[in-house]
């Protein structure tokens, strides 16, 4: 939960900009959109706002989530790597860490966030009260000629649902609220003073809110009041889409009646404006308003003018795009705003889908293999490819190469001594150099090198080698497990690649020296090297890794698999689905 409340805060950021940048787009185009387009963008607003609640990954509605699955075709001779490497990758060391463990800064926005809301909720649910108290009041309206009216305008606007009509004491101004079941409510002094234009302009104005189905929109805006209580951009953008909403009713009305009865209308609302002082219900849309809002709508209504079909058309351009800016930004407000989902960019890459399904059985996860020389990527669920996860153990390959460049170990003196500490692992406790460190992925040798770098350090070299979010979080000890540093299967790929081939800022001798701790395995017919991982959760494997390459005589292919969410993820299983996966696409063996 504290890792979604900071990516929820993050999302702001993405939404404030969105915000921003539609109020700024309505402002240039007000003159050129009809105020029934202007009041449908709020819709997609509202939408947005909602989105980092959605229980599916957004990332995953991705055009390259559609290409079709494919086979390369020339790559299926078998070949044997000889390396033992099932063998090799069971020794996978890990040390829980407690899921329920929370930062001091995501507890405190935590406690803040659901202190707001439950104020705010607390607020609303009075309100609701009142207005509850308004419709247990409310009395149907039995005035024949009052109801002739009313039946006669849900016929004007071909109304068939049904929508009942109340009077009572307790509103000054016409309302009109429910979802399910919409009501019109009347103020006792409208019937007394029973007008009939008057009254056929209020319930005219009143069927456009229950035609339009504001009340969804009132209930959608209400809650996003709760959820976004601390953000004033929010708020300020939910008052402009009540008043807008008043605006687009009016323009609707207007669009019914006939043009010598425009001014009917705006003499109705200023009259009925000066019987009342305004105090609005959040759960219902009304003909009254306030001061500077009765302004604007009444200059609306004075400079009305029918929509052209020119204008009808600018008008649908405008919310298609607009659409298409905001699901172009859904990513971004799901998990992606955290950086939780790497944006990989398939343009002009040959990528061949695969369903190895029947291999990963219970696991949810992903296999990624990428060929150097055919330049192919082939992918079993891209979606998962793309997200980024801890990756556990598999750091220690750039925390050791870290560690080397900056002259904490060498590759002629990388012991260290084993300081007396009990573990879980009686390979740890014994003195370690760099290969059986990586071999039997041993904690301590890492956080010593990673305690004598300092954090400060570590951050500046994830930035350096763009090692997934470049995030490390506040325990030096365990950033690569504590979910605060996160990498995709693709990125594990994508690096291990440009390791390979000396792209990254590392000498060779160094890279030399943890290749060799890497190895797993040689024969005459390839060299496997890889390393793997496992995270835990309250005792509890939940994440399992095993990333690498595989050198062959005429090619050299990089691959990752990431499991999570079945039977002990471990980075052991991970290994044999590696396997099994390398087997069936290229029949190549890593046992």
């Amino acid at each position: 939960m504290q890792n979604f409340c900071i990516r929820f805060f993050l999302c702001n950021l993405v939404l404030t900009a969105m915000i921003v940048l539609l109020m700024s787009g309505k402002r240039l185009l007000r003159r050129h959109i009809s105020p029934r387009i202007q009041y449908r963008l709020w819709i997609l607003m509202l939408a947005a706002l909602f989105m980092p609640f959605f229980p599916v990954d957004l990332s995953a509605f991705s055009f390259w989530d559609k290409i079709p699955a494919g086979h390369p075709g020339s790559k299926s001779a078998a070949l044997a790597a000889g390396t033992g490497a099932a063998a090799a990758v069971t020794e996978d060391f890990v040390v829980s860490v407690a899921a329920g463990e929370f930062s001091q800064a995501g507890s405190i926005l935590l406690y803040l966030w659901a202190a707001g809301m439950t104020a705010m909720a607390v607020a609303l649910f009075f309100a609701w009260r009142r207005f509850r108290r308004v419709r247990l009041s409310a009395l149907p309206v039995e005035n024949k000629d009052i109801q002739d009216v009313f039946v006669s305008c849900k016929k004007e606007l071909r109304i068939r649902r049904s929508v009942k009509l109340y009077s009572t004491p307790c509103l000054k101004a016409p309302a009109a609220a429910g979802i399910f079941i919409p009501a019109v409510y009347l103020p006792f002094h409208t019937i007394s003073d029973f007008q009939e234009d008057d009254l056929r302009f209020m319930f005219l104005h009143e069927l456009k809110h229950c035609q339009h189905q504001d009340g969804v929109m009132n209930l959608l805006a209400n809650l996003a009041q709760i959820v976004y209580w601390f953000n004033p951009v929010i708020w300020h953008a939910l008052k402009k889409m009540r008043l807008e909403r008043e605006i687009a009713c009016d323009s609707a009305v207007l669009e019914a009646l006939k043009d010598e009865e425009h001014a009917g209308y705006g003499r109705t609302l200023i009259n009925l404006a000066e019987k009342l002082s305004f105090s609005p219900f959040p759960f219902s849309s009304g003909l009254g308003d306030g001061g500077k809002q009765l302004r604007l709508r009444i200059l609306n209504i004075a400079g009305y003018h029918r929509e052209t079909k020119a204008r009808k058309r600018l008008g649908r351009l405008v919310y298609i795009l607009a659409l298409a800016v905001f699901l172009g930004c859904a990513p971004a407000l799901s998990i992606q705003a955290s950086g939780d989902i790497y944006e990989f960019r398939a343009e002009n890459k040959k990528i061949v889908l695969r369903d190895l399904s029947d291999i990963f059985q219970d696991y949810d996860g992903s296999f990624v293999l990428y060929d150097g020389r055919e330049d192919l990527w082939q992918i079993h669920d891209l979606s998962a490819a793309r997200k980024r996860s801890a990756p556990d153990s598999t750091y220690k390959i750039y925390a050791a190469l870290h560690g080397l460049e900056e002259g904490i170990i060498s590759s002629q003196a990388s012991e260290m001594e084993w300081d007396g500490t009990k573990y879980p692992f009686e390979a740890w406790e014994r003195k370690q150099d760099l290969a059986s460190a990586l071999r039997n992925s041993v904690n301590w040798y890492f956080q010593n090198i990673d305690s004598r770098l300092g954090i400060r350090s570590v951050r500046k070299f994830l930035r350096e080698i763009h090692y997934g979010n470049e995030t490390a979080g506040s325990d030096p000890e365990f950033y690569w497990t504590d979910q605060s540093l996160k990498i995709s299967p693709v990125e594990q790929v994508e690096l291990l690649q440009k390791l390979h081939d000396r792209q990254l800022p590392f000498s060779s001798e160094n890279i030399e020296t943890v290749k060799a701790a890497l190895c797993l395995g040689k024969s005459e017919t390839g060299a496997l090297y890889g390393k793997t991982g496992t995270g835990q959760a309250d005792g509890v494997n939940v994440n399992g890794w095993f990333m690498g390459w595989l050198e062959t005589p005429g090619d050299v292919y990089y691959f990752a698999v990431n499991i999570q969410d079945g039977p002990d993820a471990c980075g052991s299983r991970a290994a044999e689905i590696a396997s099994e996966a390398m087997e069936e696409i290229l029949g190549i063996s890593l046992g």
